[in-house]
């Protein structure tokens, strides 16, 4: 899987060179025309009133991006959620849910150990991280929105990836961008990584630029400089994600992260930007000896997992690292391999957090 993706992402980027290159980049670029065409036409729809756009009793705050894979989203959503509870806003997160309701595939566990009969990954991380919020998931957003007033008498409903969800009315658009692949290779999908043309950041009230400690100064600033085009004086906020700690998966016990420096580790994850978590393990100076990459929402098998726990163990790895998303989609991990561990990674704001609290109390007053 990984091997693929990284081909794929070659492609687009224009690393991979030849004859067969230019021919796959060539017929993804026809393959983007229909899309454009596509987006045009749905977003002239809504701008004329011919789709209708809906509105909810209650604020709500869309945490979206514009382009394919990780952009950091969902830590963003969890740090909302965190700050709306601390100051006593009755609050839900709605969410799509990735392919509707699934159940893992045979031999699949989610934390726990059993099945669960519907509920994706996400729907167990913000349980886990979110205690006391309602996750309400829906393809209609509008309709998830009626539901958590109803059930749960929430006053703020924050849209987890949101953006492009235009039949729902928000009150603050927050746009989550990547400071690494900020631009998804700059064309649209499926010769790049937009969801979106770069136009459509005009409709953001805010951008949180993420992993920027990863990223250098001069990098942060390029990206900043490119968004001033689209987003003009509309607020730009700096953000990381930040290893807080290294727990023992199934079990109580936490490790410092600096315990990783110098260890030797395998890793593996599930995520829509493969590269995120080998790339905060080197950041944590741990020795990645692997790093096995699987489709974004996998469901991990028992083959899948003994498997992982094998290759470690034959590569003299002293723990196997996997994140908090892909943890709760686990229950026994096989103990004939090294220990499992999760590294916990949290949002922090770096630089504007002023204008971010304005804006949602701006919002909230309303």
């Amino acid at each position: 899987m990984k091997n693929s993706l990284t081909r794929l992402f070659g492609y687009m980027s224009g690393e991979r060179r030849g004859p067969l290159a230019a021919a796959v980049r060539a017929g993804l670029s026809v393959l983007s025309v229909p899309y454009r065409v596509a987006c045009g036409m749905r977003l002239a729809l809504y701008n004329t009133g011919l789709l209708m756009t809906r509105e909810l009793d209650a604020c709500v705050i869309s945490v979206g991006n514009i382009t394919t894979g990780g952009t950091g989203k969902t830590p963003l959503v969890v740090w909302l959620g965190r700050w709306l509870r601390r100051r006593g806003v009755r609050t839900a997160i709605l969410s799509r849910g990735y392919g509707g309701k699934r159940r893992p595939p045979e031999g699949g566990t989610p934390s726990g150990g059993t099945p669960n009969g519907g509920e994706s990954d996400e729907t167990l991380l913000f349980r886990h991280q979110l205690p006391g919020v309602p996750h309400v998931v829906d393809k209609s957003r509008y309709k998830a929105g009626l539901r958590a007033i109803a059930e749960h008498g929430v006053e703020c409903l924050v849209l987890d990836d949101g953006f492009q969800h235009l039949a729902l009315k928000r009150d603050l658009n927050i746009v989550a961008v990547d400071s690494l692949k900020p631009f998804g290779y700059g064309r649209l999908l499926p010769r790049g990584l937009l969801r979106e043309p770069l136009s459509a950041l005009r409709r953001a009230d805010l951008v949180v630029l993420t992993r920027c400690d990863v990223a250098t100064q001069e990098q942060v600033a390029e990206v900043e400089r490119r968004l001033r085009r689209w987003c003009g004086e509309r607020p730009i906020v700096l953000s990381e994600h930040r290893p807080v700690a290294l727990r023992a998966h199934g079990a109580p016990e936490s490790r410092p992260v600096e315990w990783l420096a110098g260890r030797r580790v395998a890793a593996f994850s599930a995520l829509g930007n493969p590269e995120a978590l080998p790339r905060t393990l080197r950041a944590l100076g741990a020795v990645t000896l692997s790093h096995e990459a699987f489709r974004d929402h996998h469901w991990y098998t028992e083959a899948d997992l003994a498997g992982i726990a094998r290759r470690a163990a034959e590569a003299g790895a002293e723990a196997i690292v996997t994140t908090a998303k892909d943890a709760v989609k686990i229950g026994a991990f096989p103990a004939s391999g090294p220990p499992l561990c999760v590294l916990a990674i949290e949002l922090a704001v770096t630089r504007g957090e002023e204008l971010l609290m304005a804006a949602l109390e701006r919002v909230l007053s309303k």
